[in-house]
């Protein structure tokens, strides 16, 4: 089997490169070989097929989803600041998550997220999802 296109005239449009197994008739091969490798980043870690710009963020998992919600209350103003919005997070996995409702530990975990620049930006990003 030949590497490139040498001898071949140029043929059908395609640069040279490895050949698959069916040799030089397995164009089909490798188109097909191109169009799941385009797709594949389209596919996201539940395997359903995303599209951009068709509808806003939508979240599968309940906390992703509170999360969301949460994010959209403190766009429109149902929370006074970031630190509020923080809190009530960090309550809502800890209910979720642990069944434990402790406003102390909120406070602390919610402080902790906060003064971490990493992790601070990380809330911020989720922040500005709301649509």
């Amino acid at each position: 089997m030949a590497v490139g296109g040498v001898g071949r005239g140029g043929g059908k449009g395609r640069a040279g490169g490895a050949k698959g197994a069916s040799g030089p008739s397995g164009a089909a091969g490798a188109s097909f070989g191109g169009k799941v490798d385009r797709t594949e980043s389209l596919v996201g870690p539940s395997g359903l097929v995303g599209s951009s710009n068709v509808q806003g963020p939508q979240a599968t998992d309940p906390i992703a989803a509170q999360a969301l919600a949460i994010a959209k209350r403190l766009k429109n103003g149902g929370f006074k600041s970031k630190e509020e919005a923080t809190k009530a997070l960090v309550s809502e996995v800890l209910q979720e998550k642990l069944n434990m409702k402790s406003a102390a530990l909120t406070g602390r975990i919610a402080g902790a997220l906060q003064d971490d620049p990493r992790l601070n930006q990380v809330l911020e990003r989720l922040w500005s999802k709301a649509e």
